[in-house]
């Protein structure tokens, strides 16, 4: 025989011998099978077979090796409890669950047999064996703090309120005062509306972590949330005591002056905290978002935030966020101007932020400030070249500048990058169509209004503006005249929008309803634009009522703003196209 085979079937005698040995700790009443040499050696061959198997993540074939070695031995604990891991791996709970309960009947006394076994009666809603045998394994074990912890959980689930605590005061004796065990039991405690012995909890929290602020917080909070303002002001006075230099304690006084509803004294103390740099920025900055509404109508909470947010920049003046959090509220309170300036130091401290260079062109857009759209509008393109808003922005600002080829070049970028925004690229397809109208490229003009439309069929503005340049170029009129009702339909009351279709009507040689439409447009402009005004001058003058157009185009000519013919018009008195 070989010295490799000598050394397996000693292998395998010394797992033999082992197996005997475990028979000492199995249940009295099951009988161990004794196995005899061969079978003792087939048997620890299988069952190394089958753990590699295992390890390897074959569960099949690990399952058929572990079933056949527990033909040879169907008592053997290990064998039924390995065999329920691979049912579990494999995602055969019922198996699994089978497996480890006899694993744990043939040795009771093993821990890993009975928690797999106690865990999976959890699992399948048998609480009450399940917390038996927990039960067990925290005395046979009372070292595993997690088994008193999970068996705890089972028996608070249970309404078993007394016991759940005895085993978190267990823990609590083994590894001192924690806030987990101590938050757990206040919550209990508040769920039983046991007020005082809550709060007894978070005392003892106060008194092990004495620099912990937080904890007062969560004590008056208690008090508070319960009807017992007093309670809550003797913990505030308790915290007062402290040293009152403190921006720490300052913020936590701030804090539940604010709950009691004393805005006095919330002021006092939360401005003295928020004019601290020791207090984080961040900290600041999420008491602010958290605590007051950005897009808020109440003008005065605004005006309070602002004001906090203002001291933020004094204490952190070379932090981007506190400009960028401050000019976010200047903005919200219509101080344009100062928002600006806000955003441009964020940009000059940190120029890595988009959201902040999105905002300033928004405003600056907003307020018309053309050259520093221009200014910003190109920087930004160049740190932020995947950004579809930014070329959107920077060709409006190009068009106003009148520079309409350059904006073309721009928006036609940028809405390529408007990849799954279906309403900013139909924006980008509207603007276009405006830009080449201008520049007299009618066809393309026309093809991005409807891809416009084919993104946002309900598109107001490109319904109106690209039937109306339909209209002056006497094309598609019937196509014209359907969408400007659409737009009619969807905004009514619109001068621009009923003049458009009035117009329409004109070139249709439908005068009588072109005249009703135009007297719609007037009615709902209470200054009259010379456009109108010239537009029913010349509907009267197809009409055959020549004085009254006249009249009108005299009206239009004196406004300002007519068209280039006004002047032949009013001279001659007869039409001109």
């Amino acid at each position: 025989m070989s010295l490799r085979i000598v050394f397996i079937i000693s292998l395998l005698s010394l797992f033999a011998c082992k197996s005997s040995e475990q028979v000492s700790s199995d249940n009295k009443e099951t009988s161990r099978k004794v196995l005899n040499e061969k079978e003792a050696i087939t048997f620890g061959r299988l069952y190394i077979e089958a753990s590699k198997e295992k390890i390897l993540g074959n569960f099949e074939k690990a399952t058929q090796l572990y079933q056949e070695a527990l033909r040879i031995d169907p008592t053997s604990a290990a064998a039924h409890y390995e065999l329920g891991l691979v049912y579990n791996s494999a995602g055969s709970n019922q198996s699994a669950f089978e497996e480890f309960k006899i694993a744990n009947q043939l040795d009771p006394q093993n821990y890993w047999y009975k928690l797999s076994y106690a865990t999976f009666l959890e699992g399948q809603g048998n609480i009450d064996e399940a917390i038996r045998l927990f039960k067990e394994l925290a005395e046979e074990n009372p070292d595993q703090l997690e088994i008193k912890y999970e068996l705890s959980k089972l028996l608070l689930n249970q309404g078993k309120i007394e016991e759940g605590i005895f085993y978190l005061n267990e823990i609590e004796k083994e590894i001192g005062v924690t806030e987990e065990i101590s938050f757990i039991k206040q919550r209990i405690y508040l769920s039983l509306n046991d007020v005082d012995k809550a709060a007894a909890e978070i005392e003892v929290l106060v008194e092990t972590y004495p620099a912990n602020l937080s904890y007062y917080n969560t004590l008056a909070n208690i008090y508070l949330s319960n009807e017992r303002p007093e309670d809550a002001k003797a913990v505030l006075k308790r915290l007062e005591e402290r040293d009152i230099s403190d921006p720490e304690v300052k913020f936590s006084l701030a804090k539940l002056y604010k709950r009691m509803g004393e805005q006095e004294l919330y002021r006092k103390y939360i401005d003295s905290a928020f004019a601290s740099p020791e207090i984080n920025i961040d900290q600041k900055v999420k008491f602010i978002l958290s605590n007051y509404q950005v897009g808020s109508e109440q003008k005065e909470k605004l005006k309070e935030a602002t004001e906090l947010a203002e001291l933020v920049t004094k204490a952190h003046p070379e932090n981007a966020k506190s400009h960028a959090l401050y000019a976010d509220f200047l903005y919200f309170i219509d101080e344009d101007d100062k928002a600006v300036e806000e955003y441009r130091k964020t940009i000059e401290l940190d120029s890595s932020r988009f959201p902040v260079w999105s905002q300033l062109l928004i405003i600056l857009s907003e307020n018309e400030r053309t050259d520093l759209v221009l200014n910003y509008g190109a920087r930004s393109i160049e740190l932020f070249p995947n950004q579809a808003t930014l070329y959107l922005l920077y060709g409006l600002a190009l068009s106003t500048d009148k520079q309409h080829q350059k904006a073309i070049e721009y928006l036609e970028i940028g809405k390529d990058l408007a990849i799954e925004n279906q309403a900013l690229k139909s924006q980008f397809y509207s603007t276009l169509g405006d830009l080449y109208h201008e520049v007299s490229d009618y066809t393309s003009s026309d093809k991005s209004y409807e891809q416009a439309l084919k993104l946002d069929p309900n598109n107001v503005y490109v319904l109106n503006n690209y039937s109306y340049y339909l209209s002056l170029r006497k094309e598609k009129l019937e196509r014209a005249k359907e969408m400007s009702f659409k737009s009619n339909q969807i905004a009514p009351g619109q001068s621009s929008f009923q003049d458009t279709y009035a117009w329409i009507l004109y070139q249709l040689a439908e005068y009588d309803s072109a005249l009703e439409w135009i007297d719609k447009a007037l009615g709902s402009e209470s200054n009259a634009s010379a456009v109108l005004l010239e537009h029913k001058g010349d509907i009267l003058f197809k009409l055959g009522r020549k004085e009254e157009a006249l009249n009108y185009w005299k009206m239009a000519k004196e406004k300002g703003g007519a068209s280039e013919l006004i002047e032949k018009k009013v001279e001659e008195g007869t039409l001109h196209e």
